[in-house]
């Protein structure tokens, strides 16, 4: 079978063809061999060494070379030869087909690299992108709860002092109608500050003052704050006493207070019947806060987002509206920054549910961390 592909190679192992600096045989363009063992060598060697045997033991039989006996080698060296070029045509059959794959295959990873430098840089544009625009959601949600914050507790006080008759007595039905009012206003504060605290926590900007304090009593005025939301809905809140006397823990206190809100807030809301209680213990060299309700419970799959920004779960919704899932979220970031942790108990749907975080009691804080 006749070659016809052009192949220009030279074989740098062999010193005949180096030196020549071309291949003098088309067979010698596909071949990487070192000349004391190139195939075409042996070839002759065999050839003249095969004539040399023959006309040697012609002339020591016969004392002369005949004719036919010369016809006859120079007939068997070209037959030899023909069989040996059809072999070595094999072989440079098989080196096109591979030079063809690999070119092929250089094209497409050429192709390719092109392809992913263009999607990297157009990934990279979009990530700018949306980094920009994130900025920009961090800083609309500071401005907006910060313009938000001032008149939400302006109206909280006036709210108070209405409800305390500071600007006379109100009858039965104005009163409860107030409380839904205020209790409605602090839901509002308690969102703003969530929606602040996100908005410190991704700019970087979330400070924390960190000072020895009890936390039994940041429990105690954090119930005694809700303990009219449990009432209204005919729920028993209390506080389970430590039978030893709690040790003081280096922590923010308004943050431990606002995580501890979110948790006790968060049972009252999903609970429809029932009590709640919360507890503070000693654990090993840990102090263990939790609040146990006998509320909806949380579903085995729920358990994976629960901690996640903007992540309620299934169901939830049915129960209280009005929640964006944000205070788990923003206590867990906190409970991490005081080295410690927070995590949720729950048997199943219908059956309850436990919420605790654990303190280190030797907590090696500085007074003033940024997040």
């Amino acid at each position: 079978m006749e070659i016809k592909e052009k192949i220009e190679n030279i074989n740098k192992n062999c010193w005949l063809i180096k030196s020549l600096n071309y291949s003098p045989y088309r067979r010698c363009q596909f071949c990487e061999l070192k000349f004391h063992n190139c195939l075409f060598l042996h070839y002759q060697i065999i050839s003249l060494v095969l004539i040399f045997i023959i006309f040697l033991a012609s002339f020591l039989i016969e004392g002369v070379v005949s004719k036919l006996l010369i016809i006859s080698i120079f007939a068997l060296v070209i037959v030899y030869g023909y069989f040996f070029n059809k072999s070595t045509d094999k072989i440079i059959h098989a080196y096109l087909a591979q030079r063809k794959v690999k070119e092929a295959l250089e094209k497409l990873t050429e192709g390719l690299e092109d392809q992913v430098e263009k999607r990297t840089s157009e990934l990279k544009k979009a990530n700018e992108e949306l980094k920009e625009l994130d900025v920009a959601k961090s800083d609309f949600i500071s401005i907006a709860s910060h313009q938000l914050r001032t008149p939400l507790t302006v109206i909280k006080g006036y709210i108070s002092m209405m409800i305390e008759g500071n600007f006379g007595e109100l009858t039965d039905l104005e009163k409860e109608s107030l409380e839904k009012v205020f209790q409605s206003n602090e839901r509002l504060i308690r969102l703003v500050e969530n929606l602040l605290n996100i908005s410190r926590i991704e700019s970087g900007r979330l400070q924390f003052n960190f000072v020895e304090v009890d936390l039994g009593k940041i429990a105690i005025s954090v119930i005694e704050e809700l303990s009219s939301c449990a009432k209204k809905k005919a729920l028993l809140l209390k506080y389970k006493q430590s039978i030893k006397k709690l040790p003081l823990v280096k922590v923010d206190e308004d943050k431990i207070r606002q995580v501890m809100m979110n948790l006790i807030d968060n049972s009252i809301k999903y609970t429809k019947k029932g009590k709640i209680v919360v507890e503070i213990k000693l654990v090993k060299k840990q102090i263990h806060f939790c609040v146990t309700d006998s509320g909806m419970g949380i579903k085995q799959e729920d358990m994976a987002n629960l901690f996640k920004k903007f992540s309620r779960c299934n169901g939830t919704f049915l129960i209280h509206t009005e929640g964006v899932g944000l205070g788990l979220y923003v206590a867990r970031i906190m409970i991490e920054q005081h080295h410690g942790k927070l995590w949720a108990e729950s048997l199943g749907a219908g059956k309850g549910s436990k919420f605790c975080f654990e303190l280190p009691l030797k907590n090696k804080v500085n007074n003033k961390r940024i997040y």
